[in-house]
């Protein structure tokens, strides 16, 4: 994570985030205090999501007062993927504005195979062709760190008619996007993780009983049948 270097800081007087604006006018928001368990959560999740090259928002540190704190990117117009926004593909020409619906795709299938995080923000940012990135950070149970817990595709939203309209539209390329994920969900992945873990001593046995079940053939097993079950349906 970036040191952030700050021009202003603007505190909330509200119970919105306070406010860093970089020199280069870039905007972040403070998330929390860091201690180790969500340092460590915050790097498998950043690791995760660049090994299967979904683009994440910036995230950076400051301290204040003694205190290092976890900001979060947050680019103008920014906005929260959510079944709403169905509305900006309901039809093959809005469809036609959105850069990259294979990120989103990809994004439900990291939170489907890697169910470790509380839940995970999916963002689009506004432009000439909108397009989805992956919040900054994890979310966490309070002062908990990451917690194994396999989830069906209804839990996730995926299965909702608002996304089942968007991925109709990519129907074809699907497939290939699920072989894409495969083929980089390998013992790869599984070392990088293992060896990140391994950096807090005091927390790895913890971390690595959870995250181990990710790999676990019958969980794998599962987990492609709840997708392939899905694509058949759509």
């Amino acid at each position: 994570m970036r040191e952030l270097k700050p021009l202003t800081i603007s505190n909330s007087i509200q119970s919105a985030p306070s406010v860093l604006l970089t020199p280069e006018m870039e905007k972040f928001v403070f998330i929390q205090p860091l201690y180790p368990d969500f340092l460590l959560a915050q790097s498998l999740f950043t690791i995760i999501h660049k090994h299967f090259k979904v683009e994440q928002l910036e995230a950076g540190v400051f301290k204040l007062k003694e205190v290092k704190y976890i900001c979060a990117e947050e680019p103008e117009g920014i906005i929260q993927v959510d079944d709403w926004m169905h509305c900006l593909w309901s039809s093959k020409r809005k469809f036609n504005r959105l850069l990259n619906p294979s990120s989103l795709f990809k994004m439900f299938l990291i939170n489907l195979f890697f169910p470790i995080f509380s839940s995970t923000q999916k963002l689009l940012i506004p432009g000439k062709k909108d397009r989805f990135v992956v919040d900054a950070y994890p979310h966490l149970p309070k002062e908990e760190g990451i917690r194994f817990e396999a989830v069906d595709l209804n839990k996730l939203g995926i299965t909702q008619s608002e996304y089942k309209k968007l991925f109709r539209y990519i129907r074809k390329d699907l497939r290939q996007y699920l072989e894409e994920f495969d083929a980089l969900h390998h013992e790869n992945l599984y070392s990088d993780l293992k060896y990140q873990v391994s950096l807090y001593p005091s927390i790895r046995n913890q971390y690595w009983n959870e995250l181990k079940q990710c790999f676990d053939p019958e969980f794998k097993t599962f987990a492609y049948a709840e997708i392939e079950n899905y694509l058949l349906k759509l």
